[in-house]
């Protein structure tokens, strides 16, 4: 994929959206990345974008819509922000290395260049894998499309301690109550946020030092692996054990984060746990609500060890393109 630092040429499609030559060159990067996965076996699916049971991710916003029969206001249905709840359906069903370009949507996302309430996702699974073999598999399909700066890979640990001083891990050793108390003190004393409220936990105050004073500083002339999250955040990533982590990594290119990856948690309890927690933390935050699945992914569909990334390929569009933002890679972009 040939990169530069000059604008793409030529008149564009839509007076804000990308030109011809750029929608070109988008069009072979995903020609590329259908030919990667198809190359090396994985089944190419195509799943709902419009279901009555989305993703259940607490600060993920939806689009609610209502379905119409004869005039009459029939089921509530979402526009689905992710296929995960659908690709893992077909794993628990038995179908192997699987993958899906499609859209995705998600409502009340922060207006600007990095930002579609409409966007392109690649989602790809690997059976009998966890993060680190996702992990290779990643770089290969960067290689395959043309990245030629060298990667990165760095813990949660490490870019804390690079960025911040603090010692992430030993803020994770007690119970929680302490462990919040070490990071606000950690914080405190180097004057990271100025002021640190009574009702703020420890993953809330993980979350405003990360995006304030470590994000901002990870490198932009390279991708990164930013590996082994805390696995005190609730996610659907698998806990490795023995350590404060979890089984998952993020990849961030020109200094945006364009891809999340687990080795997906597999136990029903976990999972049942997690969607609860999840429904709950909707409900404190007022966002849309919506049914879940009390099945979900439960006998005798059990869900495979494998390990999941979902990746946003019109940022990483931007990135192998040199575009700084993400209306100069969609043909009709949503302005708003």
């Amino acid at each position: 994929m040939t990169r530069g630092n000059e604008r793409s040429r030529g008149r564009p499609a839509t007076p804000q959206g990308a030109s011809i030559d750029t929608l070109q060159r988008r069009a072979e990067i995903l020609r590329r990345i259908r030919s990667f996965f198809d190359g090396r076996g994985y089944l190419s699916v195509e799943t709902p974008q419009l279901a009555p049971v989305p993703i259940p991710e607490a600060h993920i916003e939806l689009f609610p819509v209502r379905a119409v029969q004869e005039g009459q206001f029939g089921a509530d249905l979402y526009l689905l922000p992710s296929p995960e709840v659908y690709l893992k359906q077909l794993l628990a069903a038995g179908s192997g290395n699987l993958y899906e370009i499609t859209h995705s949507f998600r409502n009340a996302e922060s207006r600007g260049p990095q930002h579609n309430p409409e966007f392109t996702m690649l989602e790809y699974y690997t059976v009998d894998a966890d993060s680190t073999d996702s992990l290779a598999i990643t770089k290969e399909l960067l290689r395959e499309l043309g990245e030629t700066a060298p990667v990165e890979e760095l813990s949660m640990q490490e870019a804390w301690e690079r960025c911040t001083g603090i010692d992430l891990a030993a803020t994770l050793a007690g119970p929680a109550r302490e462990n919040r108390e070490n990071l606000a003190t950690e914080i405190q004393e180097r004057s990271l946020a100025q002021t640190i409220r009574d009702d703020e936990t420890w993953e809330d105050l993980f979350q405003r030092v990360f995006l304030s004073h470590v994000e901002p500083e990870l490198p932009r002339d390279r991708p990164v692996f930013l590996t082994e999250y805390p696995a005190v955040i609730p996610t659907l990533a698998r806990s490795i054990p023995g350590t404060p982590w979890s089984d998952r990594w993020e990849l961030y290119v020109s200094g945006m984060e364009v891809a999340n990856c687990f080795g997906e948690e597999t136990g029903p309890d976990r999972i049942r746990q997690f969607t609860a927690h999840q429904a709950e933390e909707k409900r404190r935050l007022r966002l849309v609500t919506h049914p879940r699945d009390g099945q979900w992914l439960q006998p005798p569909g059990v869900l495979p060890r494998s390990s999941g990334v979902a990746l946003g390929v019109d940022r990483l569009v931007m990135h192998l393109l040199r575009e700084d933002t993400i209306q100069r890679v969609i043909s009709f972009p949503l302005f708003w």
